[in-house]
């Protein structure tokens, strides 16, 4: 597993491995729902997450879309408060979960590993501030072009529909199709059959950080 749990300690690393287990979770499931009492936390193994967030009482908008290595339902499961936003899977996955009796009894009979979980809550808040920076400060254009850069494959390719992208990217219709167009245009990128390709990663890349 990589991400936050590679980076910690052995003993708490063991800890954790002896206590969970995996799953398989088929594309179009969810792990958690909005409202819900927490169960278990959850480490990406393989495939895709999708994060989401309500907008109004029947409308979610998704923020976030994870890679392996990524860790999530600590928050609510710490604070034994409801969930706070949904989590669905964007592909086939496997997932490693850690319920949440179990996590209680491995923080009562190790009191100072709550610092370990402090610091995956802290990385995921991090994200947060980061992807409403991005909204905030950067022009529509710079916002898709680093969805892509961070969605893209070792080989270039991004493996999701336009709609996925338009959605992901939290921008309007009008303003994701100029910003597609512009780059595709600019011979950045490409679209194939499934996806696109990155054909360009330094034009890119000057797109995704305007001066």
């Amino acid at each position: 597993m990589t991400g936050w749990l590679a980076e910690q300690p052995d003993e708490f690393r063991d800890a954790i491995a002896r206590t969970g287990r995996w799953s398989k979770v088929a594309k179009g499931s969810h792990l958690y729902t909005i409202g819900e009492q927490p169960k278990a936390m959850y480490g990406l193994g393989d495939g895709l997450l999708d994060v989401a967030i309500p907008i109004s009482d029947d409308e979610e908008v998704t923020v976030h879309r994870a890679a392996p290595g990524f860790w999530i339902g600590d928050g609510a499961l710490l604070s034994s408060i409801p969930r706070q936003v949904s989590v669905e899977a964007a592909a086939d996955c496997r997932v490693f979960c850690l319920p949440v009796a179990a996590v209680r009894r491995i923080l009562a009979e190790h009191p100072e590993y709550w610092m370990y979980f402090h610091r995956l809550s802290s990385l995921n808040l991090t994200l947060a501030i980061r992807a409403l920076g991005e909204v905030l400060a950067l022009p529509p254009k710079a916002r898709f072009a680093r969805l892509l850069l961070r969605m893209a494959s070792p080989d270039g390719s991004v493996r999701v529909t336009q709609e996925e992208l338009g959605r992901l990217a939290g921008m309007s219709r009008v303003a994701f199709r100029r910003a597609f167009a512009t780059l595709i245009e600019s011979g950045a990128v490409e679209t194939e059959y499934g996806g696109l390709r990155i054909r360009d990663a330094a034009a890119l890349e000057r797109e995704a950080n305007p001066q």
